[in-house]
């Protein structure tokens, strides 16, 4: 995994029912839209509790974090696919720049 210097978090909740809906989305293409952009490294989905997720994307820098965030045209895009199941899905995103890193020591 190349490593990054900058991080987005995007936790959500899906109501019942909508899973499959938004697994769909996400998994048909949505990830891998924001893949493509510059600086944009990889990305892992984790199962933090019943119908909460948070995916972690790692972003080689803040500079490429903000080229993203200030791309109007795809953020309206976004919206419009996730229009459908906008009432199902609860959404929080944060992030930062690495400020501490410790790797296990190799034995």
């Amino acid at each position: 995994m190349k490593d990054a210097g900058y991080f987005l978090v995007v936790r959500f909740w899906i109501d019942a029912g909508a899973e499959a809906q938004v697994m769909r989305w996400l998994e048909g293409g949505h990830v891998a839209e924001v893949l493509r952009q510059p600086g944009f490294l990889w990305c892992r989905r984790l199962k933090v509790a019943q119908g909460g997720y948070s995916m972690l994307y790692g972003i080689a820098s803040r500079k490429d974090f903000d080229a993203y965030q200030n791309n109007k045209a795809l953020h309206d895009k976004f919206n419009r696919e996730r229009e459908p199941f906008a009432q199902q899905l609860r959404i929080e995103r944060f992030s930062g720049e690495v400020e501490f890193s410790l790797e296990r020591e190799k034995q």
